[in-house]
């Protein structure tokens, strides 16, 4: 990794050069052609500055491993108040990315990255201290310590870094949202990029909705876009709405990448994302890829949106397991429209026991005759 550095440092100072000398050579003439190599310089420079970032973060992690001491990182984290986002995020983040998420921050209260302030003020119950205000490259650093966090294979104690460290990032505000935003735009390898668009979404960062778009749009790495849908999922915003609706609008679109555009859909209320979420429940039979995170989330809007759905799965022959949570799910709802779908499950002498059995009690339970 050290040895890309001084490759990339002399390709930004050649480019530098190359644009000042064109530049005052020709004259105004050349001005589209400097300001495209301009573009260029400030992208090699960005990624300069992400490469040097990440370096450091690995050099801080080595020396605290040597030394014996543990770093800020390593201390053990306080305790925390509250509860973090509802399972199915989680379990999402796992699904699209292909890879076990980090737990969500329990400070996460669905808004955007919090203004300036240290962790001890991010914190519910603590008192903040006054310091320097965060930097571009301060967060860049935290950022690549989260990510060397999650890539580590230690067990709990990574995931507890990674919420500290999470919680960093989400104290430093406008800071940390351009470091994120950098490094999906100009990040040199591509698990930096897809963990900095989870946590564009992840941290609801509204300015960057354009770039999470084009990632998905237009990037030929089916890893990245899902990663770049799910944070877009997360932003929460009406400019999104639209990205959404447009990704839905493609079926043969990856399924994780329209899974997470359904979920965000069916969590702003519109009925295109239960609808599509039914759907790639229904498509995702043979291979199972996507299957359970549909259900999570359509069992996740906890509200009749889904009946319909739950109906059709607990009468269906679909797994046991999925029918069974469907009946509880219908009963919980106080589904009367079930009733019908229930008697013939529990009269059938073809279903198993388990079925039959919870789908009298939900019988009784709806029809008041418990």
């Amino acid at each position: 990794m050290r040895r890309l550095l001084w490759p990339l440092a002399l390709v930004v100072t050649f480019f530098i050069g190359w644009a000042a000398a064109g530049a005052a050579r020709k004259g105004p003439s050349t001005a589209g052609a400097v300001g495209h190599l301009q573009e260029t310089v400030q992208r090699l420079q960005q990624q300069v500055g992400t490469l040097q970032a990440r370096l450091r973060a690995r050099d801080t992690l080595a020396a605290s491993r040597q030394s014996g001491t543990p770093s800020q990182t390593d201390a053990p984290p306080a305790a925390y108040s509250g509860a973090g986002g509802p399972p199915v995020d989680r379990v999402l983040a796992g699904a699209v990315t292909e890879q076990r998420p980090a737990p969500d921050s329990p400070a996460r209260g669905g808004g955007g990255a919090r203004p300036q302030g240290d962790r001890a003020s991010a914190r519910p119950g603590s008192r903040g201290t006054s310091g320097p205000a965060p930097t571009v490259e301060g967060a860049l650093e935290h950022f690549y310590r989260y990510l060397e966090a999650t890539n580590e294979s230690a067990g709990r104690a990574r995931w507890q870094r990674a919420r500290e460290l999470l919680d960093d990032l989400r104290g430093m505000g406008e800071a940390a949202a351009t470091a994120l935003m950098q490094v999906l735009a100009a990040g040199s390898e591509s698990d930096e990029r897809r963990a900095a668009a989870r946590l564009l979404g992840t941290l609801q960062v509204p300015q960057a909705l354009p770039l999470l778009r084009d990632v998905v749009e237009r990037d030929d790495d089916v890893l990245l876009r899902r990663a770049a849908a799910a944070g877009l999922r997360q932003l929460q915003t009406p400019e999104s709405i639209p990205v959404m609706e447009r990704i839905l609008a493609h079926p043969g679109e990856d399924r994780l990448v329209r899974l997470s555009a359904a979920y965000g859909l069916a969590e702003s209320g519109r009925p295109l994302g239960v609808g599509a979420l039914a759907q790639i429940f229904e498509e995702s039979n043979a291979d199972g890829r996507g299957r359970e995170v549909a259900f999570r989330a359509l069992a996740s809007l906890n509200d009749e949106r889904s009946l319909p759905f739950m109906r059709q799965v607990m009468a269906s022959p679909a797994e046991p397991a999925y029918r069974l949570r469907a009946i509880r799910y219908v009963t919980a709802q106080g589904d009367a429209q079930a009733l019908p779908a229930l008697q013939v499950v529990m009269n059938s002498p073809d279903e198993q026991p388990s079925i039959r059995d919870a789908a009298a009690q939900a019988f009784r339970v709806l029809s008041g005759s418990r």
